[in-house]
């Protein structure tokens, strides 16, 4: 049995495009079940090194206007286009984390990260105008692909915008730099972006279609990895010294929001109780990304459990309680915090 280290984490860009998708996709947990610290993740940064320039798109562009059934090519477009605006966003909202980053160690990984989102956001622009036909005005590709965002969306767009401006105004305030780093790397990145890549590494399978956009993708997770455990380290961090209700705050409103857009990336199993153990797995689900993230940062079980109650008052046909006893030994049911 070959080390996962040696599937993932030393893979070169190329060897990534070859890689069975639950490799990939595991490839977060993994990482972040070593709880390593920033200066272990600025190393494997400088080992896992990529260009998106380097990408080569043409054959998935022809690939995408003219073989792919209009079914995946509709859904294949507006996940992408959540990514256009995502990855640019996360690249102009960093800069509050890295204000008020709390040690020199934190800010030197973090300063890692906005490479990485800069790298992400350049990609993204080249698969929206190589790829799907936008403009190649950065500023039109935003708006274009901004028309198909939904509801839940902007509601978090919103949310960022009033978490991360409240921290620039007090970049010495220790909870408002972990409000941000809960909504920036446990919901966006930890729940939303790496559900996102997962579903189209997945979608794209062993496949010969579109090559460059799998390989970029599985490239991207692995990046994500590095992000999400930086983040639950910082919160880990956070709820040690007693935070945690600052913590909370910030994942009451954003991650049910979060749990019901992944739920539409991956229809038949977000909410959903699977078969089996192994297919949620598998599946690698927001709910999963959630109640794993949850457990490693030593949150509350019963926090954990009314956060996913609040998701259910939105989509109460899709969240079923017995995949959340699996993850917490319990039953999911309401309790009162903070009603809204």
């Amino acid at each position: 049995m070959v080390r996962w280290s040696t599937l993932v984490e030393s893979a070169s860009f190329d060897q990534l495009g070859t890689l069975d998708a639950s490799d990939i996709s595991d490839h977060a947990n993994l990482l972040a079940e070593r709880r390593l610290r920033p200066r272990d993740l600025y190393r494997r940064w400088e080992e896992q090194q990529w260009s998106a320039d380097a990408v080569r798109l043409d054959r998935d562009r022809d690939t995408f206007q003219t073989r792919l059934p209009r079914t995946l090519r509709r859904q294949l477009e507006a996940t992408i286009s959540t990514f256009i605006v995502g990855e640019y966003t996360g690249l102009d909202l960093l800069a509050p984390v890295q204000l008020g980053a709390p040690d020199e160690e934190d800010l030197i990984f973090l300063g890692t990260q906005v490479a990485d989102e800069a790298r992400h956001a350049r990609l993204m622009f080249r698969v929206g105008h190589e790829v799907l036909g936008y403009d190649p005005d950065p500023t039109i590709m935003l708006r274009q692909a901004w028309e198909l965002a939904e509801q839940e969306h902007r509601d978090l767009a919103l949310l960022e915008g009033e978490i991360m401006r409240a921290s620039v105004a007090n970049p010495r305030d220790y909870e408002k730099w972990l409000r941000c780093v809960t909504l920036f790397h446990l919901v966006t990145e930890g729940v939303l972006a790496v559900s996102g890549q997962r579903s189209i590494v997945r979608a794209l399978g062993k496949t010969d279609l579109l090559p460059g956009i799998r390989s970029a993708f599985a490239a991207m997770c692995r990046d994500e990895s590095r992000h999400i455990s930086f983040g639950l380290h910082a919160l880990r961090t956070g709820i040690r010294e007693g935070h945690a209700e600052a913590i909370y705050d910030v994942l009451e409103r954003a991650m049910p929001l979060a749990l019901v857009l992944t739920d539409r990336l991956q229809p038949t199993s977000a909410f959903l109780a699977a078969d089996s153990h192994e297919a949620r797995a598998a599946t690698q689900t927001g709910v999963d990304s959630f109640l794993r993230g949850m457990r490693w940062i030593g949150a509350d079980p019963a926090f954990t459990r009314h956060v996913v109650d609040r998701a259910r008052v939105v989509a109460p046909e899709r969240i079923e309680g017995r995949h959340v006893r699996e993850h917490t030994g319990r039953v999911a049911a309401p309790i009162e915090r903070n009603p809204s």
